[in-house]
C-alpha cells in the first residue's frame, strides 16, 4: 500500500513513544527516507507518494518537515489528519526499520543518507539544492546497498 509520509512518520513518532524516545524532525525525516528506500528495494513499489528533496543537510519529505516543524525540533504529536499505518505487513516492515535505523542518532541517520555517490549527492549535484530525488535514484542505491550486504555475508 502506498501511504502520505506524513502517516510514516506518525508512525515513528508513536513507536519511539512506546520507548519513551522522542525523535528529532532529523531522525523522523530520515527514518521516513530510509523506510521508503528499502521498501521500493523489497517489494518494488514506494512506501509513500510524497515528493523527496535534496536540501542542505540531506534528503527531506517537505511534506513531513512542514508538519511538524510548528512542534519544534523534537515533536512529540502525530499530526492529526494522518492516521498510522494498521495493515499488519506494514507494521512489520516499519518495525524492522525501527529496530536497524530507530536506536541511531539523527547525525549517523544523516551520514546513512550522505553516501558519495548516492541519491542525495547525485541529485544535489545535478539540480542544486531543493532538486527533486526521484525513486528510480533511491531504489537504485537501495538495491546496491542489498548486493553489497549479501556479498559481505558471503
Amino acid at each position: 500500500m502506498t501511504y502520505d509520509a506524513r502517516q510514516i512518520a506518525n508512525w515513528f513518532i508513536e513507536r519511539a513513544a512506546k520507548d519513551g524516545r522522542v525523535l528529532s524532525i532529523m531522525s523522523l525525516l530520515k527514518l521516513a527516507y530510509i523506510a521508503h528506500g528499502w521498501n521500493l528495494e523489497m517489494r518494488n513499489a514506494p512506501l509513500f507518494s510524497n515528493r523527496v528533496e535534496a536540501w542542505r543537510y540531506g534528503p527531506v519529505i517537505p511534506d513531513v518537515y512542514n508538519a511538524f516543524r510548528s512542534q519544534g525540533i523534537n515533536p512529540t504529536k502525530p499530526v492529526e489528519a494522518f492516521s498510522s499505518p494498521s495493515e499488519a505487513v506494514d507494521v512489520s516492515f516499519l518495525e524492522q526499520i525501527y529496530k536497524i535505523y530507530g536506536s541511531l542518532s539523527a547525525f549517523r541517520l544523516s551520514e546513512l543518507t550522505h553516501e558519495p555517490g548516492g541519491p542525495w549527492e547525485t541529485a544535489s549535484k545535478l539540480g542544486g539544492s531543493y532538486a527533486e530525488i526521484p525513486n528510480d535514484l533511491i531504489l537504485g542505491h537501495y538495491v546496491q546497498k542489498r548486493k553489497l550486504a549479501n556479498q559481505a555475508n558471503g
